[in-house]
């Protein structure tokens, strides 16, 4: 029940502005970070540096990447570039690349810019944060758990989007039952929790097999968007792994009922659970429905599933017409032998007959012995008699059928005709 990746991440737009006025304000500013252990450094460049960085910035800001390029090498080649300089421009780079899809290249300058230790601590430690980020969306978990760790240690500040990425990063390490815990900590610290949030907790959980309070977790989403489709589903899957038919069904049916449900794959998905809720008709009037309404489209599958729930609902008319369109579908012989099974019990022997010799010759049959007995009983009930033990001494080469090939092979040897039951 793994969760799929996490859509890209869009990292903050905002950018230092390099100017005497930026780097004073700057100063005046109030920290984001106060309880961090790191000093501030000291902002030194030239003014070479300055107008370059300037330059690039606007062209980043403005998404002229190619112009902004040459500006960076400039100062990145510079023979005695400041540290703070290199740091910026490393920054930029991270961020030109990320948005160009270079992950590892643009990770690459987003380390090196918070190695070189040389940002202000805002811009620093938002940095890592953001480091931290690209490797969660690369999928390097560990590299994230540690980056994590260094800027918590560094700034002394936890707020619940770091704590929710923390659950997330131990979610993607299979690590499901810290993912559940970091993530009931990141919400409770939230007025406002993001779904996703939720969506973790709720597939954390679920991996745990804590499906009651997997349940509960999607029930309160569904309390604020009742018609949220995905939610629907989601916690009838719950429901599902929790062997939890009856409860699935009426959340399915309801949703149905309000014109929520519209898929193909939500009417078979329904269509199964009452199957398995040895609800046949049911399952068979919610087919019905949704290939009437166009929605299900008439596939193999759907035919098959409809022959069998039809069947079982004992709708002989409804099981055969559904297995004759499955037959034109199937690769192999098997739903000709249902088929074949049906039209016999239905004393349609000359049609019985046709789609068993189409099984057959189709192959593949699990029941390829039964298949042979009701031929040879085809051929018994038309006095076909040596048609019928030719088809019986084959059944006997079967151990599923051999016992009953011999009793009739024996049974017509002494002269006793088969009786039709």
């Amino acid at each position: 029940m793994k969760l799929a990746r996490f859509a890209h991440i869009a990292l903050c737009a905002t950018v230092l502005l390099f100017s005497s006025t930026a780097v004073l304000a700057a100063k005046d500013k109030e920290s984001a970070y106060p309880n961090a252990t790191r000093k501030d450094p000291k902002v030194n460049m030239s003014s070479r540096e300055q107008s370059a960085l300037n330059k690039a910035t606007d062209y980043v800001n403005d998404g002229e990447d190619a112009k902004a390029i040459p500006e960076i090498e400039k100062v990145l080649g510079g023979k005695k570039v400041s540290s703070y300089a290199e740091a910026f421009a490393q920054q930029l780079l991270g961020r030109i690349y990320w948005d160009q899809d270079k992950e590892a290249e643009a990770m690459a300058a987003t380390s090196k810019a918070v190695e070189l230790d040389a940002l202000p601590n805002d811009a620093h430690f938002a940095l890592m944060y953001q480091l931290a980020q690209m490797q969660v969306q690369s999928e390097q978990y560990e590299a994230a758990l540690a980056t994590l760790d260094t800027y918590k240690a560094a700034t002394g500040a936890e707020d619940a989007d770091q704590i929710a990425l923390l659950g997330n990063i131990y979610y993607r390490l299979d690590k499901f039952q810290e993912a559940a815990d970091t993530m009931k900590r990141a919400i409770a610290s939230s007025n406002e929790p993001k779904e996703s949030w939720n969506q973790i907790l709720m597939a954390s959980l679920a991996e745990l097999d804590q499906y009651g309070e997997a349940a509960e977790v999607l029930k309160a989403q569904l309390a604020k968007t009742p018609n949220d489709v995905r939610l629907i589903k989601q916690l009838a899957t719950i429901y599902v792994n929790d062997d939890k038919y009856p409860e699935a069904i009426a959340l399915l049916s309801r949703a149905k009922d309000q014109g929520l449900i519209t898929s193909s794959e939500d009417y078979v998905q329904l269509a199964k659970l009452y199957a398995n809720a040895d609800k046949p008709n049911e399952a068979a009037s919610t087919l019905k429905e949704g290939i009437t309404k166009g929605v299900v489209k008439p596939s193999y599958d759907v035919n098959k599933l409809l022959g069998d729930v039809c069947s079982q609902a004992e709708d002989d008319p409804c099981a055969i017409e559904a297995y004759t369109l499955a037959s034109a579908q199937s690769e192999d012989g098997n739903v000709d032998y249902q088929l074949g099974f049906m039209l016999y019990y239905a004393e349609r022997g000359a049609e019985a007959k046709v789609a068993l010799d189409r099984a057959i010759k189709k192959g593949g049959l699990r029941q390829e012995g039964e298949a042979y007995i009701l031929l040879g009983d085809i051929e018994s009930y038309a006095n076909n008699d040596a048609a019928a033990m030719t088809a019986w001494r084959k059944a006997a080469t079967f151990p599923s059928t051999k016992v009953m090939a011999d009793q009739r092979i024996k049974a017509t040897q002494t002269g006793v005709k088969l009786k039709r039951k």
